[in-house]
């Protein structure tokens, strides 16, 4: 089944995205210049793929033709390039953040984030699914996906057990009722690939890009490895749904009730579904710092905007990800980072929980140094 209207981002309200009045004022303002896109994850990493396809094509739709010069600051699962942002982000036009910005850590009021989503200037977001890559010869075994549940203790890595896509892998692992340790740490897929392949770990949560375009065509077609699942999608109503243009591997509700005979349910299912519909969507969002001039943003506003219906750049993003970006209505956007601290005690709870996952890993590799 297709995703409703409801989750098919990218419609009309893109298009309405405001502009400069003054074009040649903009071109005045940026030709001749760089603005820096930070990326907080390694080079060659999924989302650095990703990144560096969108400044390539977004500068050209940007008056004065500035260069998008993109700067790798991993750290902390995002954290790190999104403090900097906040700290020493020079309110200019010429600097903005792509990449996620841990809504769960943020509610959960983690120490280490020092930044507030709602103060920054918010450019636009996007989306592409996510999975679980796993190695097939855990013991006991795995002929498919189902088994899954017969695996005995296995080894995950991952970045932050905050950061969205490993929060939304770590929760359906949980609700999936399954055993493992989880390791963050992790830099990106760029390192998680050679733990997976040497066997350090045996799965790895991944984004669709990593799924595409570094395991697909090795690992798994040599039945060497599994994707375990896509995460479902869920209407306004709060029904699972699965995305029609992903065939080759189920979504997570659909394995969850193959397994167990019936539909997940609980706090930490509540608390997916929250994920998937308010946050999971803007997993590749734009921040400018707190106090850009409003004029930039419009402009930067624009050619994001535009890359929804650019040829080029939905020929080339797809030959990296294997499949389209999900692109969130700007209104529908600008809503969520209003309204997304709202959850329910039940749900702050399980965020709570979910955030210490492999913190005793992470003492560990602290006493070994």
């Amino acid at each position: 089944m297709r995703i409703v209207k409801h989750f098919a981002f990218g419609v009309a309200a893109i298009g309405a995205l405001a502009v400069l009045a003054a074009p040649s004022a903009e071109a005045q303002f940026y030709k001749g210049k760089n603005i820096t896109m930070l990326v907080p994850v390694p080079g060659g990493s999924g989302l650095d793929l990703m990144a560096r396809t969108v400044a390539r094509h977004m500068e050209k739709h940007i008056a004065g033709n500035p260069n998008i010069v993109p700067r790798n600051m991993p750290g902390g699962g995002g954290v790190s390039s999104l403090n900097y942002l906040s700290d020493k982000g020079r309110p200019d036009g010429l600097i903005f953040n792509f990449g996620p910005w841990n809504a769960a850590g943020v509610i959960a009021k983690l120490k280490m984030i020092r930044y507030n989503p709602s103060d920054f200037g918010f450019i636009g977001a996007s989306s592409s699914p996510q999975t679980t890559i796993m190695r097939t010869d855990v013991a006991p075994g795995m002929k498919t996906v189902d088994d899954i549940v017969k695996v005995e203790l296995f080894n995950i890595g991952g970045r932050t057990a905050d950061r969205e896509l490993d929060l939304a892998g770590n929760l359906a692992l949980d609700i999936m009722g399954v055993r493992y340790r989880y390791i963050p740490g992790f830099r990106g897929m760029a390192k998680i690939k050679p733990a997976l392949l040497g066997n350090e770990v045996q799965a790895g949560h991944s984004g669709y890009t990593g799924f595409h375009k570094f395991f697909r065509d090795g690992v798994i077609k040599e039945g060497k490895a599994l994707a375990l699942w896509y995460h479902s999608y869920f209407d306004i109503n709060g029904n699972a749904l699965t995305n029609a243009d992903i065939t080759e591997f189920d979504a997570f509700h659909v394995v969850y009730k193959r397994v167990h005979g019936k539909m997940p349910s609980g706090d930490k299912w509540e608390a997916y579904k929250w994920l998937r519909s308010n946050i999971s969507p803007m997993s590749q969002t734009l921040f400018t710092p707190k106090g850009t001039p409003q004029a930039a943003i419009d402009a930067l506003r624009a050619a994001y905007a535009k890359l929804k219906d650019d040829p080029d750049f939905n020929r080339d993003i797809k030959k990296i990800t294997g499949i389209a970006f999900t692109f969130v209505p700007f209104d529908q956007g600008a809503k969520i980072l209003k309204t997304f601290r709202n959850v329910s005690p039940e749900i702050l709870a399980v965020f709570k929980e979910m955030a210490k996952k492999g913190e005793e890993n992470v003492s560990k590799k602290k006493r070994k140094k």
